[in-house]
């Protein structure tokens, strides 16, 4: 009985190595695909907006900024020295210096507290603007981008729509 005792133990041992070493192996090829870049190069810098890239630069441009705003305390005017790549669309240029401006002139407010509480689902026992954390400040204000990447893709919609009206406005036309 004590030999099957320990058999049992020695396999149990055996099946928890392979196990934790799968569990390794993929969290390592995890930490390598999160390395690698998701998005081809062409897309991220296309010339007409993308609502892909949009978010992507939330993600990371809008990290750096809340990093330098909030967390580090540069200055505005260190935070706009920062320089674009080479080839950057004017797109995302502006939207990025726009970003920066936002962060340095936004407050929070009680009102947008409860809205993020709410799109969270709990909408109880919240501070005030002036009590929240930096985190919590962060988290509010990038949610703010989102929505300016939705808002961007909406004006760019309704621009195509007017450039398609405004062509077909100077087309002849065709006679019976």
């Amino acid at each position: 009985m004590s030999r099957c005792l320990s058999l049992r133990g020695a396999c149990r041992a055996f099946r928890n190595t392979l196990v934790f070493t799968s569990m390794l192996a993929g969290a390592g090829a995890l930490a390598s695909a999160a390395h690698a870049d998701p998005v081809p190069a062409n897309d991220r810098m296309s010339d007409a907006f993308s609502l892909r890239a949009c978010y992507q630069m939330v993600q990371h441009e809008g990290r750096m900024i809340a990093w330098a705003r909030w967390e580090q305390g540069l200055s505005h005017e260190k935070t706009r020295q920062g320089k674009f790549p080479e080839g950057t669309p004017g797109w995302m240029v502006d939207i990025v210096n726009a970003w920066i401006d936002d962060a340095y002139a936004w407050r929070v407010t009680d009102a947008q507290i409860r809205s993020w509480a709410e799109e969270l689902g709990d909408a109880s026992n919240l501070p005030s603007a002036d009590k929240i954390s930096v985190h919590e400040t962060i988290a509010i204000w990038m949610r703010r981008l989102g929505r300016d990447c939705d808002a961007h893709r909406d004006q760019t919609r309704a621009d195509a729509v007017s450039n398609v009206i405004a062509a077909r406005a100077v087309e002849p036309i065709p006679a019976p």
